[in-house]
């Protein structure tokens, strides 16, 4: 979902507004456009910034308030205390997402317990994060069979043809030429076939960049 798209609730300026209003919807708006797609979720560098920049500004804006009211200032303090903790949060969240790309897409690992154990993060974390990716089409087509423990992943295998990559392919006058590349997202890391030069859309979290 680009910005034109977004609803515009979702807009940074509408959620700088709602946090200096009251900072609860903030968080809340904040938190919804984060998860409203894969590319919000997997934009966690932006996420962090923004959110540690209002952070900041809401504690000062509480600590200069506590001499005219204590009320004032505990809120806008708290508030910013909290967006702080969630900045942090959802960095780790986002690093874990990106370590899920590397075990399923990369290297073709579909045991959860093998995730789990990999990555040192509990079964039922595991769990919860790739039916997320999944629900978000981070894996499309895939599902987690609850009796082997394992992701089930869709028997497609993406082939780049003289008329550009199927489901990938954005642009790029090199893709006619057929000379396909391992592309490297820079947005996830995940790894996928394209034709080199072509300007393409990442399969797992919908990154735009340039194969080369």
């Amino acid at each position: 979902m680009n910005n034109n798209q977004q609803p515009i609730w979702f807009n940074t300026w509408v959620i700088v507004i709602a946090f200096i209003v009251c900072w609860p919807i903030g968080i809340a708006l904040l938190i919804a456009r984060v998860n409203s797609s894969k590319q919000n979720m997997f934009d966690g560098s932006t996420t962090t910034k923004v959110c540690m920049i209002i952070g900041v500004i809401l504690i000062l804006a509480g600590l200069s308030s506590f001499s005219n009211s204590f009320l004032a200032g505990l809120f806008y303090t708290a508030g910013g205390a909290a967006l702080i903790y969630y900045a942090q949060k959802n960095k780790k969240k986002v690093e874990r997402y990106k370590g899920y790309i590397d075990l399923i897409a990369n290297q073709k690992i579909y045991n959860l317990d093998t995730i789990s154990s990999t990555m040192n993060i509990s079964y039922d974390i595991v769990k919860g994060d790739i039916q997320t990716l999944i629900s978000k089409g981070t894996f499309r087509g895939a599902s987690i069979n609850e009796l082997s423990r394992c992701i089930e992943m869709p028997q497609i295998e993406q082939q780049p043809t003289a008329q550009g990559f199927i489901g990938g392919l954005i642009e790029g006058a090199a893709a006619a030429a057929n000379t396909t590349v391992t592309a490297v997202c820079p947005g996830c890391g995940g790894t996928m076939a394209a034709p080199k030069g072509a300007t393409v859309e990442c399969d797992y979290c919908g990154k735009i960049f340039t194969a080369n």
